[in-house]
Parts: structure tokens; C-alpha cells; sequence
């Protein structure tokens, strides 16, 4: 059985986007042969000014490389 790995993706953000859903689409589409273990989100806020709050998004995907890889 291959080694299990993580690739992390975190994004700062001041608005609600989908940049997250855009580098883990195309990380995926260039790993095909990858075997997905699990994948867990974190997420928290911190005030940066006197009312804008900036968004921290964390998602950590746990794979296995395929025979191919």
C-alpha cells in the first residue's frame, strides 16, 4: 500500500469566493491517478480593521499516489 499524503490549500480572503474550488479543481485535474483518503476544512476569522473581517479557509486533502503517479 503507497504512503499517505496531504496537499494544503489555504486562502485569505475579505469576501466569500470560490478561488479555493478553483486550485483544488485544477490540482486535481493534473493528479487523475490519486486516491483520495479523506479531506478536512478548518475555518476562522480574524477582525483586521475596525469592521472588516478577513475569512481563513484551510483544506487539507489526504491521498495516496496511484501505481501510475
Amino acid at each position: 500500500m503507497n504512503p499517505i499524503h496531504v496537499k494544503v490549500f489555504n486562502y485569505c480572503t475579505q469576501t466569500i469566493n470560490v478561488d479555493n474550488e478553483i486550485q483544488i479543481n485544477e490540482w486535481l485535474s493534473e493528479h487523475p491517478d490519486i486516491e483520495i483518503d479523506r479531506v478536512l476544512q478548518s475555518e476562522s476569522m480574524v477582525a483586521v480593521k475596525d469592521t472588516q473581517l478577513e475569512r481563513n479557509l484551510t483544506i487539507s486533502i489526504f491521498y495516496r499516489e496511484g501505481p501510475t503517479a
